[in-house]
């Protein structure tokens, strides 16, 4: 969120001086200024804002109907919010901070007193969006395959589980394609596991720029893959497997990587509920059964469970 910082109060020289006071420091990169509750959320619904510091005694909508209506609203869900009033009682003070807001402060203000409370805030703030990024990156993390960068198995088996029943639910279909590299072994034992390495890494980028937007790929294990593909047929499904089948053996790249050899894959086909009623893991087993199938039958190709 941008650092502006939003004053309200119904004193025109109150709001003078808190923004006379913060600029003096340069807290902020703008300044924003309404005269009550009401105005202060027009401005809200119009800019960034990173600080909301507000009066309570205010006409028309007062100070603590306005922290509500921030704490009710899910953008503005990082939003400080400072209470800046000449209420001294400790049942305000309560009753502020009870409310939500983060600091209670009371008129007449010091200005050193001001800034350090809110240079506070501001370290606080920005230590909780490290510490969300971090947050984010570890999930991040903990479901992406470190060399391909597509899914890996727990991604896997936590969305295909809510996909497929949300497809049983509406009646929808759901297919999955798994492929693996054909006589990989071979590239890791003449050319290196680095060699190897790149090789995955190129199909994994093939199958992401292959993909539909709401489709997904994971990298399952060694050198096999498994493609989710929401709402499609085994007719869709094997189309698609097939393109991604000539893909890989047409890439350039991955011919080099094989000593000029092309490097094909055997692509197995599988589609709820043509194929199986009987769970998520019951769709991987049959997926995995033609694939199985069509390295038994030559290699390089596609097929479809209902051989399998």
């Amino acid at each position: 969120m941008a650092n502006n910082v939003l004053i309200v109060d119904d004193s025109q020289l109150m709001r003078e001086k808190v923004v006379e006071t913060l600029k003096r420091v340069a807290l902020f990169n703008n300044y924003y200024e309404a005269d009550d509750g009401i105005n202060a959320i027009k401005v809200l619904s119009k800019e960034e804002i990173g600080m909301v510091i507000s009066d309570v005694t205010m006409p028309r909508m007062d100070g603590f109907k306005l922290l509500d209506f921030v704490q009710k609203e899910k953008r503005l869900e990082d939003v400080m919010v400072i209470i800046l009033s000449g209420n001294r009682g400790v049942y305000d003070r309560i009753k502020g901070l009870e409310s939500g807001a983060i600091d209670y402060i009371t008129k007449p203000f010091h200005p050193q007193e001001l800034i350090i409370r809110v240079r506070i805030l501001l370290k606080m703030k920005q230590l909780q969006k490290d510490l969300k990024e971090k947050i984010a990156e570890l999930e991040r993390v903990s479901v992406i395959d470190n060399l391909t960068g597509l899914y890996n198995q727990r991604y896997l088996y936590d969305n295909l589980m809510r996909e497929y029943n949300r497809c049983e639910r509406f009646n929808l279909k759901l297919s999955l394609i798994m492929l693996d590299i054909d006589n990989f072994k071979e590239v890791n034992d003449f050319f290196g596991h680095q060699c190897g390495d790149t090789v995955l890494k190129e199909i994994g980028r093939l199958l992401q720029v292959t993909l539909r937007g709401y489709d997904f790929a994971v990298r399952y294990g060694g050198d096999e893959f498994i493609i989710v593909l929401s709402q499609n047929t085994a007719i869709g499904a094997h189309i698609v497997g097939e393109r991604i089948r000539k893909i890989i053996e047409d890439s350039p790249i991955l011919k080099e990587l094989n000593g000029g050899n092309y490097i094909t894959a055997s692509v197995g086909v599988a589609t709820y509920p043509d194929d199986t009623t009987d769970g998520y893991e019951s769709l991987i087993n049959k997926v995995d059964n033609a694939l199985y199938l069509a390295k038994r039958e030559g290699r390089n190709r596609v097929v479809y469970n209902a051989r399998a």
